[in-house]
């Protein structure tokens, strides 16, 4: 009688228990400003003993801590100084991460399911760009954009003179790329749709805001005579200023 009632007892608690993992990768996206970014997100480990990482294509930014208190998850990444709060519900996950520029937001989950081979032919559009429309506020009036190509699947990033978008990772889907990155940090949405002329429409999602621009490939950019991306080594420069009192440095 007693096994009987320890047998009952296991086959109750377990799918409780296996309802509570997080272990395995996740399809994920994450509500930044009114803008939905997918994004990949992997767990292992159970309750408190968890450890969760984003990816920046093909490095982890692995998790720093985590409790696991009234049914909820609490992961660290302490190099960002933000947290991701999770709850699992019927298969899915919600919650929230932050804080970042003061504020939380929202993220959902699904575990991941491998989406059907490609029927259409993707274009080519490996290589480098140049993004041209650009008027930032350092100056820069346009940037240089690298894809790496695999049939359908995409990999990118946009090299500014103050740093680089992450590896923005995607594939080509009704006549475009769309293209995602968010890695506990630099969320963006990338789209790339190529154009009858041999350019890309460009439209970018990230911090600074949503954004249009058209890129052109970078050795017909100087046969065209359009400006060159700006030199980061050359963007920022010391100057010494001497006088009979004092020596500054100023940048």
């Amino acid at each position: 009688m007693r096994k009987r009632l320890l047998a009952a007892a296991i086959f109750a608690i377990a799918p409780a228990a296996m309802a509570e993992s997080l272990a395995g990768l996740w399809d994920a996206k994450i509500n930044f400003n009114g803008v939905e970014i997918p994004f990949k997100i992997e767990f292992a480990g159970e309750g408190a003993n968890v450890q969760g990482w984003f990816f920046n294509g093909d490095e982890r930014e692995t998790s720093t801590g985590a409790k696991f208190e009234n049914g909820s998850w609490t992961l660290n990444f302490d190099d960002y100084a933000t947290r991701l709060t999770l709850t699992l519900k019927d298969g899915r996950l919600e919650g929230e991460w932050g804080p970042f520029q003061k504020k939380f937001y929202s993220i959902q989950a699904r575990r991941f399911v491998a989406p059907p081979a490609s029927k259409v032919a993707a274009p080519v559009i490996d290589g480098l760009w140049d993004v041209e429309g650009v008027n930032s506020p350092k100056g820069e009036a346009t940037w240089r954009l690298i894809v790496r190509q695999h049939g359908s699947e995409v990999s990118a990033a946009i090299l500014r003179v103050d740093g680089d978008t992450g590896a923005i990772t995607g594939s080509y889907q009704d006549g475009k790329f769309v293209l995602s990155h968010f890695s506990g940090a630099r969320p963006a949405l990338l789209t790339l749709t190529p154009g009858s002329d041999g350019t890309l429409a460009v439209s970018l999602t990230s911090l600074h805001g949503s954004n249009q621009y058209k890129a052109v490939r970078s050795a017909e950019a100087r046969a065209q005579g359009l400006p060159e991306p700006t030199d980061p080594t050359e963007h920022t420069r010391v100057r010494i200023r001497r006088g009979p009192s004092r020596s500054a440095f100023r940048i």
